[in-house]
């Protein structure tokens, strides 16, 4: 029998997806997001988390919705880098270099596919187009090496509550992640992993003390978890994807006023059943919105460039070319709306080959 899913927990989900995307659009409130929405999907995951059916179980189940996804999406993009090429969503006009955060891309060969899809089952770089996979690989080695630790825990302590030598244990880590981002080291995304470990552990923390929530005060929180991240905001900046942050209890400071807000939101929202339902929707489809999204802003910079009469090689401007007055909403809306469409297309087929 499938695993009811939570319609909260996937609602906070498609609310750190949103955040995520929004995050990617040029929005002007993007520095105010990175404070807490990657840290909120680690946290989310701690909260599921589970041994149950044992450790072996639970490594081939992050395989495949992990680490698979990571390398077939990886793979495809290079398979298709050619063809981008010549869509102009990827350039090899050296002028690309002028936009900042840009890159050339050259042509790849048939051993190019090969030796690139070798690195990245072992999780050795990524492609520009998927670059928001880093997400999934850090996810998949925090989740591996949580599942390890707990399994070797239980043996040693013949049953006993594993929470307080996993909080050690995942202070240790924070405090090597926090001297990998200072030594500017991160071999293998090993640095972020080691930073992440504890958001992991807060969720399994937070899933223990959850309680109750009545709508006065959970707008309560909300208005107090903003506020926290406002103030917080006033002093630095997260960067997840690079090990960035100030220190290790802003790190956790920000990551659990962005779950309060989150999480009190969600609950606040469930009592408007199209919204919460909307945001449940997009909370399923997150792994492709992940995956696609910056292939998805790619018509919206060509329908600009059509109506500017920007040249074609800008297509390949990342993740997005336009900025400023309304574009964000724009890219936003492809973001979520193309890799949701893909998705439901992808269910379709599954379902038809079923039943074939």
């Amino acid at each position: 029998m499938a695993k009811q899913r939570d319609p909260v927990i996937d609602s906070m989900r498609g609310i750190g997806i949103v955040l995520m995307v929004l995050g990617h659009s040029g929005f002007r409130g993007t520095d105010f997001i990175y404070l807490f929405h990657m840290a909120l999907f680690f946290m989310l995951s701690g909260w599921l988390f589970s041994l149950r059916g044992g450790p072996v179980h639970f490594i081939k189940r992050k395989a495949v919705t992990l680490w698979l996804p990571f390398v077939l999406a990886n793979t495809a993009f290079t398979v298709l880098n050619n063809l981008f090429l010549k869509l102009n969503i990827l350039t090899s006009d050296e002028r690309i270099l002028q936009v900042p955060g840009n890159a050339v891309t050259t042509p790849v060969t048939a051993k190019d596919v090969i030796g690139r899809t070798v690195h990245w089952c072992v999780f050795d770089g990524g492609t520009q187009l998927g670059g928001a996979m880093w997400f999934i690989q850090a996810l998949f080695q925090v989740s591996i090496l949580y599942a390890l630790v707990e399994f070797i825990l239980q043996r040693l302590l013949h049953g006993a509550d594993t929470l307080l030598p996993q909080g050690l244990f995942s202070g240790v880590l924070l405090w090597v992640g926090w001297r990998c981002r200072l030594a500017g080291w991160n071999v293998w995304g090993l640095g972020i992993a080691a930073s992440c470990y504890c958001l992991f552990y807060l969720g399994v923390v937070l899933h223990r003390v959850q309680h109750p929530h009545g709508p006065a005060r959970g707008a309560l929180c909300c208005a107090g978890a903003f506020v926290v991240l406002l103030v917080l905001g006033q002093f630095g900046s997260v960067g997840l994807a690079g090990n960035s942050y100030p220190g290790p209890l802003y790190l956790l400071a920000a990551s659990l006023a962005g779950w309060m807000l989150v999480y009190e939101g969600a609950h606040l929202l469930a009592r408007v059943p199209a919204v919460s339902g909307a945001f449940s929707a997009l909370g399923r489809a997150t792994m492709p919105i992940v995956i696609l999204h910056f292939l998805a802003f790619k018509p919206v910079t060509w329908l600009g460039l059509l109506a500017t009469g920007g040249e074609n090689y800008l297509l390949a401007a990342f993740p997005i070319y336009f900025t400023g007055g309304a574009w964000w909403v724009a890219y936003t809306a492809a973001g979520l709306a193309l890799p949701l469409l893909a998705y439901a297309v992808w269910v379709r087929l599954k379902k038809a080959v079923r039943r074939g």
